[in-house]
This record gives structure tokens, C-alpha cells and sequence, in this order.
């Protein structure tokens, strides 16, 4: 057993789960509700697929762009989806993102769609790999504020899949 700490969230979407999936899985569609409320996401460079890597841009009103890297692991449809997660700059090398003074370098994101009555059950769970002990404190220091965030998130694709 690990002693890695793990972020979880999870929601009930009132879609199926191939709806869900390609939401997750098909970039056209997860640029239009990821990212922070009110931000836009731009893919830079890569493709959805397994074994490859996404470089992407978010712009938020209030923040300067933020680069993130996702390299696609698992593409099971329609109950899983499994990247690694990492900020980079806009070369698209791996960076410890300027708001903290550690965090991990990569983290690995789990994403399982569950059918259940009325819809799909989203779990999503973040774990660090490449990280410092200083780095796995501060992920648990913000895992209240990835809660916001990420709730922030299933908000848009909740809008998003309503239509």
C-alpha cells in the first residue's frame, strides 16, 4: 500500500458514458468546459491517444497563460481514461507552476465513468509520481482548494453536456 496521498472527486452526470467518455476523450469537446471557470484552453501541439502528449495553453481573465502537458496512458472506452499530468512552459518542458514553491512534477490523473440510475458516475483521482517530500505536503496542503477547483470544472462540463 502506498502512503502517496490521493485527491478524489467524484459527480453523477445525467448523460451515458459514451456521452461522458468522448467528453473526457475528444479534445474539441474537453477544451470547451476544462480549465478554471471563465478560462479558455487552447491545445498547442500532440494528440488524444494513447502514448502521446497533449501540450496545452489556459487563459484566465485574472491569471498569466498557464502551460500543462497530459500524456495519454489509458483510453478505455467508455469507463476509463488515464493521463500524466504536468505544468510546463510554453516550450513544453516539465515546471513546478509559479504559485508554488514545490509540487509535484507529475501527477497521475484516473478518470472511471460508472453507469448508474440516471446517468455516469465521474471519479477522478489525482496521485503524484516525481515528487519531492516537500512537494507530496504541499499537494495535501491544497487538496481543500482542488476540490473548488476541480468542482469549478465539473460545473462547466455539466453546462456543457446540458447543452
Amino acid at each position: 500500500m502506498s502512503d502517496l496521498p490521493v485527491f478524489t472527486i467524484t459527480r453523477l452526470f445525467a448523460v451515458d458514458r459514451d456521452t461522458m467518455y468522448d467528453a473526457w476523450a475528444d479534445p474539441r469537446k474537453m477544451v470547451q468546459w476544462s480549465g478554471p471557470k471563465g478560462s479558455t484552453v487552447e491545445i498547442l501541439s500532440g494528440e488524444v491517444s494513447e502514448g502521446h502528449t497533449v501540450h496545452s495553453k489556459t487563459i484566465s481573465p485574472d491569471m498569466p497563460p498557464m502551460f500543462t502537458l497530459a500524456k495519454w496512458i489509458t483510453l478505455s472506452r467508455p469507463e476509463r481514461v488515464v493521463w500524466e499530468q504536468s505544468f510546463a512552459d510554453e516550450h513544453g518542458k516539465k515546471t513546478v507552476p509559479e504559485f508554488f514553491d514545490a509540487w509535484p512534477e507529475t501527477l497521475l490523473t484516473e478518470v472511471d465513468f460508472t453507469e448508474e440510475e440516471g446517468g455516469t458516475r465521474v471519479t477522478l483521482s489525482w496521485t503524484p509520481i516525481e515528487a519531492t517530500p516537500e512537494a507530496l505536503t504541499e499537494f495535501e496542503k491544497q487538496m481543500a482548494g482542488m476540490k473548488g477547483g476541480w468542482g469549478g470544472s465539473f460545473d462547466e462540463l455539466e453546462a456543457f453536456l446540458a447543452g
